[in-house]
């Protein structure tokens, strides 16, 4: 797969294609979905198939919102799923504050037209251009017809919409079974195993300290049932606490502690991913280290037996 960045005033070269449109935050069922029609629009075309998507996130740039804004996946892993789905192409565009002030027509012909597009496809809800006042009912007349283009209706799962929103709002909640389901696979967190202060280990259940290497989706403060995948590709069962460790501390920053079932190796300074499988419990404070010690223990035991299904 071809991956062409681009930094607005920088132009696409023309290469004849069909595109797909969209931020593509989690490449999700319903983005799927868009990328699927593209697909089967260029294979009846006989043309490649390009994906137009864009970095960072608009909110990112814009500073809408008094949150910051928080990821599914990072581009790396987006491009590594929309890949998997066979598209031959990937035109990403940084997001800029220049570059989000081109007017919808300016857009279409910067970017579109420019780039040779003979289909476009996108969602429904898709926006474009300054303050998104392009819609899919004006790509018509910005076309000015030089292409085609299909608009992929609203995909839903259990009478409610599949979108990037709904899925933070699930692994916020810790729903990361839904939110999996939506995903069609695993979240996902990829970070680098720091040095924590080794309590774990102390008590018997010694535990990798994450620092993520991006600003993803936190799941909610909890224990889960996780499956950890080294670099080297190795996977394991595991059970991932995200908290602040309130036995120990009277507050504290949020961490990802991880104690890998069966494994006794060193892993500081490793990079790793953590897949997040199923929600056990709510972290809470114990009396004293041996209360601490039998709960773990029943974690363990239920960590193994969720992902041994």
């Amino acid at each position: 797969m071809d991956i062409i960045h681009l930094t607005y005033p920088e132009q696409p070269q023309k290469a004849p294609a069909v595109i797909a449109l969209g931020f593509f935050d989690g490449v999700h069922l319903g983005h799927q979905q868009v990328i699927a029609a593209a697909r089967k629009e260029a294979e009846a075309r006989r043309l490649p198939l390009a994906v137009m998507t864009f970095d960072p996130h608009p909110k990112q740039v814009l500073g809408k919102g008094d949150e910051p804004v928080r990821y599914i996946t990072p581009l790396e892993r987006k491009l590594e799923k929309i890949e998997r789905l066979g598209v031959d192409r990937v035109y990403v565009i940084e997001f800029t504050i220049p570059f989000s002030e081109l007017s919808p027509q300016a857009f279409v012909d910067e970017y579109l037209i420019a780039s040779g597009a003979e289909h476009v496809v996108a969602g429904f809800d898709y926006s474009y251009g300054r303050f998104g006042a392009g819609k899919m009912t004006t790509l018509d007349f910005h076309s000015r017809g030089t292409f085609t283009h299909t608009v992929v209706a609203e995909f839903q799962e259990e009478a409610e919409k599949i979108s990037s929103t709904r899925i933070r709002r699930l692994l916020a909640a810790g729903e990361v079974e839904p939110a999996a389901r939506l995903l069609g696979e695993p979240y996902q967190i990829k970070g680098t195993i720091i040095h924590g202060d080794a309590r774990g280990r102390q008590i018997g259940f010694p535990t990798a300290n994450m620092r993520p290497e991006f600003a993803y989706v936190i799941p909610k403060l909890g224990v889960y049932a996780t499956f950890v995948r080294l670099a080297d590709g190795r996977r394991f069962k595991a059970m991932t606490n995200v908290g602040r460790r309130p036995t120990f501390y009277e507050t504290g920053d949020v961490s990802i502690e991880t104690h890998l079932l069966d494994f006794d190796e060193d892993l500081y300074g490793q990079e790793l991913t953590l897949e997040w499988i199923a929600y056990l419990r709510d972290e809470k404070a114990f009396n004293g280290i041996d209360q601490l010690k039998e709960q773990l223990t029943r974690d363990r035991e239920e960590a193994n037996t969720r992902l041994s299904v």
